[in-house]
């Protein structure tokens, strides 16, 4: 495992929230929360006079974050309270419904032994999300049910879509959408979306309580049912994230509900490069755990390498070793691979990760598949697999061996 410094440690979890927290906002926002939170924690930390932010419009030409190295000399104890703070506050700033977002993003996008390391001085970001989720729950969440929630997520997209497209669009759009997907989602037969153009005084979804009789999971299959279709179909022609704009509107009691239910707003999101960032990225960190983090760049690569004949695209795609430290901006992927049939990915990485696994010996190889599911998390795990990627099919292979 990498050994990190204090300026590693202070500078990884620096870049790593500045980019986290851009996606969701903008990089001038997040250059200004971490800064004003480097600003606060100063008069407690006074050796954080050594860490220097430049403002974005200096970032293609100088690093955003860069650390004295003055900093080495500090007690580590006090870097992992420094750290541990600096999370908090950015989730306190954030609010409940992003920071909840924030902490799982964070955690993806750094590098599993930064994770492990930092965890060894007290930040534990596992803990901190637990810790976020108890205080946000109370007893009024458990008295969220089906017809409620029904409502309010159905009402929260047409006012994302009324907004977006307008209000004869919204409404033919989700209650064609509804009345389609009844067929195979009996729940929806539940709801009726109400054309408030030419009625007065009504709700735009009204919704049976007899729905709560139902099964929260059918229900939730049938919520992201309707959000998947809604988000591929409409949001994708009109440059719209409704997934994006549903998770930011609705409060986490509701969003933990959803996710008590089964609904992952994770897979619908998930485009081709970050799936294959996030699969080279757990590949190398499973590997990692038996050899050392250049072996396993290196084996990946020449399996990558091995395989650009059959899929073209692959010549695009690599790991950067030298940067790897920094999480998935060190994973290369061409822009090109959004183009590719989802089924032609889907094979090619059913093809990597089945060689990698063959040339493990049979102690290292038994239960590779498992580790690496536990690292790539519920939500790639499923995309894959709505790829076409068997990871059943190589563990059953492999299992004939041993």
């Amino acid at each position: 495992m990498p050994q990190y410094d204090n300026k590693d440690l202070i500078g990884l979890m620096l870049k790593s929230t500045i980019g986290v927290l851009g996606r969701r906002t903008s990089e001038s926002y997040a250059n200004l929360i971490v800064n004003d939170d480097i600003d606060k924690l100063s008069e407690k930390y006074p050796f954080l006079r050594y860490v220097h932010i430049k403002g974005t419009k200096y970032t293609e030409v100088f690093e955003i974050v860069t650390i004295d190295q003055e900093i080495n000399e500090v007690g580590i104890e006090k870097i992992g309270n420094t750290l541990r703070e600096f999370l908090e506050n950015v989730i306190i700033q954030m609010g409940k419904n992003a920071g909840y977002y924030f902490l799982r993003e964070i955690k993806e996008d750094l590098p599993f032994s930064y994770i492990e390391s930092i965890k060894n001085i007290g930040v534990d970001l596992d803990y901190l999300q637990l810790k976020f989720i108890t205080e946000i729950k109370d007893f009024s969440m458990f008295k969220i049910e089906n017809h409620d929630i029904l409502k309010n997520v159905f009402k929260t997209v047409f006012e994302i879509l009324d907004r977006n497209i307008g209000r004869d669009s919204a409404y033919l759009v989700l209650s064609e959408t509804v009345s389609r997907l009844q067929i195979q989602n009996p729940v929806l037969k539940h709801i009726k979306v109400n054309d408030i153009r030419s009625i007065q005084n009504v709700d735009v979804v009204r919704v049976d309580n007899e729905v709560d009789q139902v099964s929260a999971s059918k229900v939730g299959v049938s919520i992201q049912k309707c959000i998947q279709e809604l988000n591929n179909n409409i949001g994708e022609k009109n440059n719209l994230n409704i997934v994006e704009k549903i998770k930011n509107i609705l409060t986490t009691e509701y969003l933990l509900k959803l996710e008590e239910m089964g609904v992952n707003f994770d897979i619908i999101l998930l485009n081709q490069t970050s799936v294959v960032k996030h699969v080279l990225k757990a590949l190398v960190e499973v590997l990692s755990r038996s050899s050392t983090e250049s072996y396993a760049i290196v084996m990946i690569n020449n399996v990558i390498k091995e395989f650009e004949d059959r899929f073209e695209f692959l010549k695009n795609i690599r790991i950067d070793g030298l940067h790897f430290s920094e999480g998935l901006d060190a994973i290369i992927v061409s822009e090109e691979i959004e183009s590719i049939r989802q089924s032609d990915l889907g094979r090619s990485i059913q093809k990597i990760i089945d060689r990698i696994v063959k040339s493990l010996g049979e102690d290292a190889g038994k239960y590779f598949i498992d580790k690496l599911k536990d690292q790539l998390g519920k939500a790639y795990v499923l995309r894959i697999e709505e790829m076409g990627v068997n990871l059943h099919m190589i563990e059953l292979r492999q299992s004939l061996k041993w």
